[in-house]
């Protein structure tokens, strides 16, 4: 796989500025992929989840609650063919689930930019949280 060209961090971030906590955001994760076939880079963007450590929800992996501002997803891209919301998982092995995702062009490239409701199951948990003391500790 290419390394990603530097315009991608930036696009990302923008798109990650959309997302608004309704509790302590996690850390966000971004995965990649370059598809050759279409000459379209991929872009999966999602709030980790936080894994309890102690107390009567000890190992549960709790998803952040956030809002997204969809008017201004669009206004990043300089040209936008579509907009989807995916409002559940369309099999049992969809990784994505539900999520919103925007196809159009970023600085002349094609994208296809997708943000997930929850973390992919194949993430760890971004943050920890010690249930009896309240600590909130960043992994990554």
């Amino acid at each position: 796989m290419p390394a990603p060209p530097s315009w991608l961090k930036t696009m990302a971030n923008q798109v990650a500025s959309l997302m608004y906590d309704v509790d302590i955001l996690a850390p966000i994760g971004c995965h990649f992929f370059h598809n050759s076939s279409r000459n379209e880079w991929e872009v999966t963007i999602f709030a980790s989840n936080t894994e309890i450590v102690g107390g009567e929800w000890d190992g549960v992996l709790a998803p952040s609650k956030f809002c997204f501002n969809i008017l201004n997803l669009g206004e990043i891209f300089e040209e936008v063919e579509s907009i989807f919301w995916q409002a559940l998982p369309v099999d049992y092995d969809d990784q994505l689930g539900c999520h919103i995702s925007i196809e159009g062009k970023y600085e002349g490239e094609r994208v296809w930019v997708r943000v997930l409701a929850e973390a992919p199951e194949e993430f760890e948990a971004g943050r920890r949280m010690q249930a009896y003391e309240f600590n909130l500790k960043e992994i990554w």
